[in-house]
């Protein structure tokens, strides 16, 4: 069975100070270390790229919201990206997470064998924009949250049968902290530029 990848690429970034996907870490984009990432397990790779055109990475299909739903946030983007998607096993991956592991999200789409959607949370805090989902159930029940003009990722994939894995499952892909990394900031990127964790 295929596996499609959704990079989660369209966000405004206002604390970027311009467009984080195309934010240089370690003389890659942060777009493209997520494509790079994904790569190995995805047969397509999707950019959801919000209300802007952005340069892809070679192979990269690019999927604008839709009008109904433009610039409703993630939730947006993974509809545009499920929408585009060929295969029902779906990554979803915002580009601001540069130090995920390949065998953690292969670990996610594992799960996908007896349930619908499955995301990591670690310390009290889920990470709902690094996932593996189902597309048909997923694409159900976002649809119907955005039509209800709820944009919030987590009661969707709560809403779906899923798995979560909590820091038991995640003791090899310490330290979490580092491991799930957010860059919202010059400061957070400067940090990541310093660090010795290749992504």
């Amino acid at each position: 069975m295929g596996v499609s990848a959704v990079i989660l690429a369209g966000g405004r970034a206002t604390r970027m100070q311009g467009e984080k996907p195309l934010r240089l870490l370690k003389g890659r984009t942060l777009l493209q270390h997520s494509n790079d990432l994904v790569a190995p397990l995805a047969d397509e790779i999707i950019v959801a790229s919000g209300t802007r055109n952005l340069d892809l990475p070679d192979g990269a299909i690019s999927a604008p919201d839709s009008p109904g739903f433009a610039g409703q946030g993630p939730l947006a983007g993974i509809l545009a990206g499920l929408n585009t998607a060929s295969h029902e096993q779906i990554i979803v991956l915002a580009c601001d997470l540069p130090n995920l592991p390949l065998a953690l999200l292969q670990r996610m789409l594992d799960r996908l064998a007896d349930t619908s959607c499955c995301w990591c949370e670690h310390s009290g805090h889920p990470e709902p924009l690094a996932a593996a989902v189902r597309k048909t159930p997923a694409k159900a029940i976002i649809d119907e949250a955005l039509k209800a003009g709820q944009n919030k990722v987590m009661p969707c994939w709560l809403g779906l049968p899923h798995r979560i894995l909590g820091e038991a499952d995640l003791t090899e892909f310490q330290p979490l902290q580092q491991t799930f990394a957010n860059i919202n900031t010059l400061q957070d990127l400067e940090a990541q530029e310093g660090s010795n964790n290749e992504a």
